[in-house]
């Protein structure tokens, strides 16, 4: 009995670890758009939809100091509605 439970115990902690998702996704937040790697949209919407496909384990978010706080905290509001993963997130003042 107690061997039956261990092997299910380890059978579980198997399957959880092998999940189809990916390690960390990368989304940018432009003044203007939202981009994970090939989607790019006006909309938080469309960006949310790519990474909760990719299941990533972390997603870190890149947004300029102009972007609007608010278009940050869409995207943010969205993705936690449907994903709960880790985020990190880093500003940049070039290249937007």
């Amino acid at each position: 009995m107690i061997q039956r439970a261990i092997f299910l115990a380890v059978a579980t902690a198997l399957v959880a670890g092998c999940s189809n998702g990916i390690d960390k996704v990368d989304v940018e937040v432009r003044p203007s758009a939202y981009v994970v790697g090939s989607v790019t949209s006006d909309l938080a919407t469309p960006a949310v939809d790519e990474v909760v496909r990719l299941k990533p384990r972390e997603v870190h978010i890149h947004t300029c100091t102009t972007t609007p706080p608010g278009k940050v905290n869409q995207f943010n509001t969205e993705l936690d509605a449907r994903l709960k993963t880790a985020k990190t997130m880093s500003f940049t003042a070039s290249g937007c």
